[in-house]
């Protein structure tokens, strides 16, 4: 009998898609933001130091969270879609139930 057949899995087929250290979307969003304090605010004093601020620590903190979670926002998305509770149903079949929030929420 022959072995079986290896082949080897490239890290750029695992490796997340990070930019300069951070989610690739969260940094365009961070870039497109701080363009939008520059050019749409106006070169003012204020804005170019808000500017400042969001692309040195608004990018170490997304550099940060990367580092801890790769995918933190698509995580994120997909829990806030999630429901509170889920009733119970007779079969697998059954259609899925909406909850209603309640008054208290």
């Amino acid at each position: 009998m022959d072995a079986p057949r290896r082949l080897p899995i490239h890290l750029s087929l695992t490796r997340p898609l990070l930019l300069a250290g951070a989610e690739r979307e969260l940094v365009l969003l961070n870039g497109t933001l701080i363009a939008a304090l520059i050019f749409g605010v106006g070169v003012h004093w204020a804005s170019l130091g808000m500017a400042v601020l969001l692309a040195t620590v608004g990018h170490w903190g997304l550099a940060q969270a990367a580092r801890h979670d790769p995918q933190l926002s698509r995580i994120y998305v997909r829990h806030i879609r999630y429901q509170e509770h889920y009733p119970a149903r007779a079969a697998a079949a059954a259609p899925p139930g909406y909850v209603f929030p309640s008054v208290a929420d």
